[in-house]
């Protein structure tokens, strides 16, 4: 299986944490997300190439690190993520790839068993199948894979699993919803950070979680979780 890795610019990542992080936070936040995503992918034994598609020059030296592709986003001439992926989709498809699994940077609690029961999903599925892994909301797509690569196309946003699940009945695909612990908390709001803290497994989000211990934005979260509680038993005492 490819893995893509679709990531906008480091410095606009994560604008609603931006009441709780500072802009250079936000970045750090958000490599140390996406290196947590590329310690998975990158180690699994059923993923044979990872690539990330961006115009950030960060990714480009992830990527180097990491060994692994780097396709330029402005290469391809599209500005959101839906134009980027399709794009991306089509550039691999003219190398004969047959299967495509599209992974965001923002799964920073994302685990080798979370990508091998949704590659296991997948394969199991019809020979024209798209599969999604949802978000906590069940709403968002945060793992999305289909097969064959020209028959579909990336609907990111609102509601964006009915549309891919839609989308897949027109086409004559099989949908797959699967619900995975750890693609289920992608980060953009200071809740999702409270419920990564929260997590009790040391074996996931280890980037990210060093990261919000070492900038005291842990620190933070906390602060703001204490806040809301003594401000509800308040308002119940009034």
């Amino acid at each position: 299986m490819i893995a893509l890795l679709p990531l906008k610019e480091f410095a606009a990542a994560k604008q609603r944490l931006s009441g709780l992080l500072s802009a250079a936070e936000r970045t750090q936040l958000f490599q140390a997300m996406v290196e947590d995503v590329l310690s998975v992918l990158t180690a699994h034994n059923d993923i044979e190439r990872v690539v990330i598609c961006s115009r950030d020059h960060s990714a480009v030296w992830l990527a180097r690190y990491y060994e692994i592709e780097f396709l330029d986003e402005a290469a391809l001439h599209c500005h959101d993520l839906n134009g980027a992926v399709n794009a991306a989709a089509a550039w691999l498809h003219k190398q004969d790839c047959a299967d495509l699994l599209v992974v965001h940077g923002d799964l920073p609690m994302l685990h080798q068993h979370d990508i091998s029961e949704f590659l296991r999903a997948h394969c199991n599925a019809a020979e024209h199948a798209v599969t999604m892994a949802c978000d906590r909301r069940h709403s968002g797509t945060n793992l999305l894979a289909w097969r064959p690569l020209q028959n579909f196309s990336a609907q990111y946003g609102i509601d964006s699993l009915q549309r891919h699940c839609h989308q897949a009945h027109t086409l004559g695909a099989t949908p797959t919803v699967c619900d995975l612990p750890g693609a289920r908390c992608d980060i953009d709001e200071p809740e999702d950070l409270a419920l990564l803290l929260q997590n009790n497994r040391r074996d996931i989000a280890i980037n990210t979680r060093n990261f919000l211990m070492a900038s005291g934005v842990a620190e933070r979260v906390a602060a703001m979780q204490s806040a809301a509680i003594n401000g509800g038993e308040r308002r119940v005492c009034a």
